[in-house]
C-alpha cells in the first residue's frame, strides 16, 4: 500500500527512482490502480474499457519517452561517466548531467527512416499539417501584431520589474564528491567532456568553492550579426575621453577599450579582408571626434574617408611617415619632460592617434628610404623606426596612442618582443594557430569565425568575440567632427545604407536609365557628371542616390 518494495529493501525513495527503475509513488499507482480498474470493468465495462485505453495511451507515451532516456543515457551519460570515474578514483562519487536539447546530441540517435515512412511524412506535412497549423499561425502572427503595437507601452515597464533567476540554457553539469581537482584532472575531465559528447563551442566554468567541485559546459552565446551608425552614436558621447566603443560583444552588450586603464597601444592582426581598416576607421573617428589628431601612414590608400578631414594626416609616401614619426616622437618627450613637474592629473592636450597600416611593410618602407637619404656621420638604424619604438614605450603620459595593423605582427616588424608587450589590447580575427600564439600564447585559442567584423579581443590574456561597428564612408566623416553636444551627430545627419548604392542595384532599382554594362562605360569615359565614390561594398564602388540622379539627369542632358 505504501508503494515500497514488498521485500522490505531499503534505498528506494518515494519521489524518485532510487535504486529501482520505478519510484515509489508509480509502484503505488499500479499496486492501488490495476485492483481498482479490473473492478470498475466489471462493474462498468464501457467505462472501465475507456479508462483502461487511457491509461495503456498513458503508458505507451511514458514507455516511449522512458525508452529515449534509457537509450540517451547509454549512449553518452554513462560510458562519459565511466571514463572520467576511472582516472579520478571516484568510483561512486560523480554525476553528470547532460541535456537532451544540447546542440544536436538526440537527432544522432534517430535511426534512418524509410523510404514509405519518408513518404508518409512528406504526405502529411503537404496535405495535413497545414490545415492544423493554419489557425495557431494566425493566432501567432495576431499576437506578434499586438506586442509590437504596444511595445512603446511596455517598455516603459521594465524599470518595475525584477531580475528573474539566470537563464542557462541547455547545458553540461558535471559534480564531484571531492574537494578539489587539480588542474591536470580538470584538463582531463574537459578532454573527456569534449571528446565523448559532440558538442562544439562549449564555454567551460568550474566551481571548487566547498565540499565539492562542479563544472559546467553552456553553449557560447555569440554577438549580435550586424552592428552600426545607430549603435555608435548611441554609445560614444556617453564614454570619456580615454574610452573607446569598439562594437557589441554577446547578448548585445557593448564592448569599450580604454587608453588610460587597459593600454595605450593597440595591435591589429588579422588576414586579408577581414577588416582591420574599419576597425582603425572606428576608434580614429571617435579620437577626433573628441577633437584629438589621427596621423595616418598607409602606403596602399585603405583610408580614403579620412582625405580632407580636419584633424587628420594622411601619410602615404616614406619621406612623408619618415617626418610624421620623429615630430610625434619630439613632442612626446616634450610632453613627458612637462609632466615631470606637473600633478598626476594633469592634461598635456590634445590625444594623437598613430595608425600604422601593415606595419610589416612600412617598416622596411621606412628602413629603404633612410638608406637612401642617409649620410656617412648618420645613424645605420632608421630615426623613423627609433622614434616609433620611443611612442611605444613612453606613449601613455603623453597621449600619443600607436594602433599598428599587420597580418603577422611579428616582433621583428615592431621593433624586437620588448616593443610588442606594450600593447596592452590586443585584437585578432581570421587568426592562424601560428598567429594567435605569436601575438596571445597566455590566452586559450577560440575556433575562428568567418563572419565579417568577428573579431577576439585580447585584454589581460582574457578573449572576449566581439562584432565591430561598420561605418560607411558618409558616416565616419560626419563622426569624425568635434561634437558640440549629445545631440550634435543624429542618425538623420547621415545618408543612410539605403541611399548608398552599387552601380549595379542602382541600374537594378531604375536610378539610373542606363544598364550595368552601360553605366560602367559611361563612368569610364567621363559622360556627364559622373559621381565620385563614397565607400565600399566588398569590391564595388559606393555612391549616394543624389550623386547618381544627378548623374542621370545630366546623361539626358548631354543626348538632347
Amino acid at each position: 500500500m505504501t508503494g515500497r518494495p514488498l521485500d522490505g529493501r531499503d534505498g528506494y525513495p518515494y519521489l524518485r527512482p532510487g535504486a529501482g527503475r520505478w519510484s515509489g509513488w508509480k509502484r503505488q499507482a499500479y499496486r492501488l490502480g490495476t485492483p481498482a480498474l479490473a473492478a470498475l470493468t466489471v462493474v462498468e465495462p464501457h467505462q472501465g474499457i475507456g479508462v483502461a485505453a487511457t491509461a495503456g495511451a498513458v503508458a505507451a507515451w511514458s514507455g516511449r519517452r522512458q525508452m529515449t532516456r534509457r537509450r540517451f543515457r547509454r549512449a553518452y551519460i554513462d560510458p562519459t561517466l565511466t571514463a572520467i570515474r576511472t582516472p579520478l578514483g571516484l568510483e561512486t562519487g560523480v554525476t553528470l548531467h547532460v541535456d537532451p536539447g544540447l546542440g544536436n546530441l538526440t537527432p544522432r540517435l534517430a535511426t534512418p527512416l524509410s523510404p514509405a515512412e519518408l513518404a508518409a511524412r512528406q504526405w502529411y506535412g503537404q496535405r495535413i499539417e497545414p490545415v492544423l497549423r493554419w489557425l495557431p499561425d494566425r493566432t501567432q502572427r495576431c499576437a506578434w501584431a499586438v506586442q509590437r503595437w504596444v511595445r512603446p507601452a511596455t517598455t516603459k515597464l521594465d524599470v518595475f520589474r525584477r531580475p528573474g533567476t539566470e537563464q542557462i540554457g541547455p547545458h553540461i553539469e558535471l559534480t564531484a564528491q571531492t574537494p578539489y581537482l587539480t588542474q591536470e584532472q580538470r584538463a582531463l575531465v574537459s578532454s573527456i567532456i569534449n571528446s565523448k559528447i559532440p558538442v562544439s563551442d562549449l564555454v567551460e566554468s568550474w566551481n571548487q568553492v566547498g565540499a565539492q567541485v562542479k563544472a559546467r559546459w553552456t553553449v557560447r552565446k555569440r554577438p549580435p550579426g550586424d552592428v552600426g551608425y545607430d549603435h555608435v552614436i548611441a554609445r560614444i558621447d556617453s564614454l570619456a575621453e580615454w574610452e573607446f566603443y569598439i562594437g557589441e560583444a554577446a547578448g548585445g552588450r557593448p564592448y569599450t577599450i580604454s587608453l588610460k586603464d587597459d593600454s595605450p597601444h593597440i595591435a591589429v592582426s588579422a588576414g586579408s579582408g577581414a577588416g582591420k581598416s574599419v576597425l582603425a576607421q572606428l576608434i580614429a573617428v571617435q579620437v577626433l571626434r573628441r577633437g584629438g589628431r589621427v596621423i595616418i601612414l598607409d602606403r596602399k590608400g585603405s583610408h580614403r574617408w579620412a582625405l580632407g578631414v580636419d584633424g587628420v594626416d594622411y601619410c602615404t609616401k616614406p619621406h612623408q611617415m619618415h617626418a610624421a614619426l620623429i615630430r610625434e616622437a619630439e613632442d612626446a618627450d616634450v610632453r613627458n619632460d612637462l609632466a615631470l613637474h606637473e600633478a598626476d592629473d594633469w592634461d598635456p592636450g590634445e590625444r594623437t592617434l598613430v595608425i600604422c597600416e601593415e606595419l610589416n611593410a612600412t617598416i622596411g618602407q621606412l628602413t629603404n628610404y633612410w638608406a637612401e637619404v642617409r649620410e656617412k656621420s648618420d645613424p645605420k638604424k632608421s630615426p623613423a623606426v627609433t622614434a616609433l619604438a620611443e611612442l611605444l614605450f613612453m606613449g601613455r603620459a603623453a597621449k600619443k596612442n600607436v594602433l599598428a595593423i599587420a597580418q603577422m605582427l611579428t616582433a621583428r616588424a615592431i621593433g624586437g618582443p620588448e616593443a610588442r608587450e606594450n600593447f596592452g589590447v590586443r585584437c585578432l580575427a581570421r587568426y592562424t594557430v601560428n598567429a594567435w600564439k605569436m601575438l596571445v600564447p597566455e590566452a586559450a585559442m577560440p575556433k575562428s569565425s568567418r563572419t565579417l567584423g568577428r573579431w577576439q579581443v585580447v585584454i589581460g590574456g582574457v578573449a572576449t568575440e566581439v562584432q565591430v561597428a561598420y561605418l560607411n564612408t558618409m558616416q565616419a566623416r560626419a563622426l569624425a567632427k568635434p561634437a558640440d553636444g549629445p545631440d550634435s551627430a543624429l542618425s538623420s545627419d547621415v545618408p543612410e545604407d539605403r541611399d548608398m548604392l552599387t552601380l549595379r542595384d542602382a541600374s537594378d532599382a531604375g536610378v539610373i536609365p542606363w544598364g550595368y554594362e552601360a553605366a560602367k562605360k559611361r563612368l569610364q569615359r567621363n559622360v556627364g557628371a559622373v559621381p565620385a565614390p563614397r565607400g565600399k561594398k566588398g569590391n564595388a564602388d559606393l555612391y549616394t542616390r543624389g550623386d547618381l540622379v544627378t548623374w542621370a539627369e545630366s546623361g539626358k542632358t548631354s543626348v538632347g
